[in-house]
């Protein structure tokens, strides 16, 4: 059997296993936890746990979808892609998806670090998901890559770290299920994302239109483990 075709089919072998893994077993694997990650910023405490959309009841999927169209929607119209419900809808809970949803722990009674003067009056409640981050494990250009479709924050909750952490998480997953990369499309005029991205080290993909003389209003970014 040819190299290239070995690689393959060694990288489908990889990306299979992780896609076989259960909610609870992706965490219990790099967190020895299969029930939720706790993160302490300076004001506020929050939960992390992982989902497949079928595991999230209606009203949990309706909060995702309203902070991804509360957050995105006016960026999808400006692109050439456009915005419709159930195009997002579909994409954001397939079966195939994964969901790391962020849940508000405690507001604590004075900011750790001092900066704040109060703790922040929020609209979530323990109950609501104040963030979270879709992904996927995906063969990309032959190799075994974890596909980060949408990273999303109530805006609330915004300046606290929580991105960061979140995608902290998120490489630590790669890693632990051998992705070659993480990979995630950002639309260009999105300056606050793509500043947010190359700060953790994303770059140009080799799979970028760019690389191909196209000139489209989205950049495909990537980051090795």
């Amino acid at each position: 059997m040819p190299q290239r075709e070995v690689a393959y089919s060694t990288n489908k072998y990889i990306v299979n296993a992780a896609n076989a893994l259960s909610s609870k077993e992706i965490l219990k694997k790099s967190f020895n936890s299969s029930n939720m990650i706790v993160f302490e910023s300076c004001c506020l405490s929050f939960l992390v746990k992982c989902f497949g959309p079928a595991e999230l009841p209606p009203d949990q999927r309706e909060k995702i979808f309203f902070i991804t169209e509360h957050n995105m929607k006016n960026f999808y119209l400006k692109s050439t892609w456009g915005w419709d419900d159930e195009t997002k809808r579909n994409e954001l809970f397939a079966p195939e998806s994964r969901l790391l949803v962020c849940y508000l722990r405690n507001v604590k009674a004075r900011c750790d670090l001092r900066r704040h003067k109060s703790p922040p009056s929020l609209p979530v409640t323990s109950d609501d998901p104040c963030a979270f981050v879709h992904f996927r494990f995906e063969i990309d250009a032959g190799r075994p890559i974890l596909y980060c479709y949408e990273i999303q924050l109530h805006e609330k909750v915004r300046g606290f770290k929580l991105g960061r952490k979140l995608m902290d998480i998120l490489l630590k997953i790669s890693i632990d299920n051998r992705m070659s990369r993480i990979l995630l499309t950002v639309f260009k005029f999105n300056t606050v994302a793509c500043t947010f991205f190359r700060k953790l080290g994303f770059k140009i993909d080799h799979t970028d239109p760019s690389k191909f003389g196209l000139c489209v209003d989205y950049s495909i970014l990537s980051r090795r483990p």
